[in-house]
């Protein structure tokens, strides 16, 4: 039977003087304001016994302060890697290019003790798997604690006060904090992680994938925790899927990767409503929706075809050989990203996007696509 561990020294019940302590904290934190993100220009590769591994090229986009940004594409698309860098949590010998300057500093390729000075300070993590980024050896309070102290001069006692106060905010019973991560069930290790990435207050929150391993109950409950948190601290957020339907509850701007690259950005409500990428129509119809009284219920369509070999990328779009509106000029020039109005694209033909949607939402089109892949192959 797992035991509970005891309490440590500095965690018994809070005095006066640490509840004083502990207000001035919260007001320190309190006034740090939500962070800007301009990310221009990001390529990350990977090396490898066979060449470079092209998992992110020439990606750029803005979080302005106290918003979110959906950054939305399928697996292996490039959307944890961005993070990961952003981090600086990516493997040795990775290849690295452009900036990402937050409040003005850029925060790629920074040396160990300058990372330690913005994480979790400035800049948060709530990773995909709760029980990877935790410690098994120790109390979940402890760990948050160290969080805590290794950027604010608090003692013990006001470290664990505030780790009681978010843990109250994710839902947490605050006797829960003596607890070691194999105590936890799934859901209560993300909402740890959670409250561990809120502690500080910073200014921008990053939640690579935060329901990945959840069942859809779990997954619905944090997602509602998370949105409800951002709505009562309005720090910046890049939130991390591969669902349409959360990036449409959650996020004011989107941004859609395929394959490495950027196809599409903008407000969220233009890309979902108006997409102006072949690639953003198939995901659309590859989710369902809710049926509209007296019409008949829309069939899913998935896409056909898989993304390209990045070690060796196709030089022209890389949704070319996928998009049943692909032409030669597709298959052999990289397409520029084009803008219209507050939206974005890498397309050549952004100006038949309107065409292209009202085709894109038959299922035959994409059925057609499958069969000549076939009869190619």
């Amino acid at each position: 039977m797992a035991t509970v561990a005891t309490p440590r020294a500095g965690t018994r019940p809070a005095t006066a003087a640490t509840l004083a302590e502990l207000e001035q904290l919260n007001r320190r934190l309190a006034t740090k304001p939500a962070a800007r993100l301009q990310v221009e220009g990001l390529s990350i590769g990977y090396s490898t016994l066979r060449g470079r591994f092209h998992a992110v090229e020439d990606i750029s986009f803005e979080v302005p302060a106290g918003t979110n940004l959906g950054l939305v594409g399928e697996s292996g698309c490039g959307k944890s890697t961005v993070v990961k860098a952003l981090m600086g949590l990516q493997p040795a010998g990775t290849y690295i290019a452009g900036q990402a300057l937050l409040d003005g500093q850029n925060i790629l390729g920074l040396n160990d003790d300058a990372l330690r000075d913005i994480r979790w300070k400035r800049i948060s993590l709530i990773t995909q798997s709760a029980m990877n980024s935790l410690d098994p050896v120790y109390t979940i309070g402890d760990q948050i604690c160290e969080a805590i102290r290794a950027h604010e001069r608090v003692s013990k006692a006001v470290a664990w006060a505030r780790a009681e106060e978010m843990f109250a905010l994710v839902g947490l019973p605050a006797g829960r904090l003596y607890e070691f991560p194999h105590q936890f069930s799934g859901g209560m290790r993300q909402r740890a992680v959670i409250a561990m990435a809120l502690a500080l207050n910073a200014g921008m929150l990053l939640a690579d994938e935060p329901t990945t391993a959840l069942d859809p109950i779990m997954q619905s409950q944090i997602m509602t925790r998370i949105r409800g948190i951002h709505a009562h601290m309005r720090r910046s957020m890049i939130l991390v899927t591969h669902d349409i339907a959360v990036v449409a509850e959650t996020c004011e701007n989107t941004v859609v990767m395929y394959a490495g690259k950027m196809a599409e950005s903008g407000p969220t409500a233009d890309v979902l409503k108006h997409p102006l990428h072949p690639y953003t129509m198939g995901l659309q119809n590859a989710f369902p929706r809710l049926p509209v009284p007296g019409a008949p219920r829309q069939p899913l369509i998935s896409i056909p075809g898989v993304v390209p070999n990045l070690l060796l990328p196709p030089p022209g779009c890389r949704f070319a050989s996928r998009c049943p509106f692909a032409t030669d000029l597709c298959r052999t020039a990289a397409p520029p990203v084009v803008r219209h109005g507050a939206q974005s694209a890498a397309c050549h033909f952004t100006h038949c996007a309107a065409e292209f949607r009202e085709v894109a939402a038959r299922p035959e089109t994409w059925r057609n696509m499958a069969h000549n892949m076939r009869g190619a192959a």
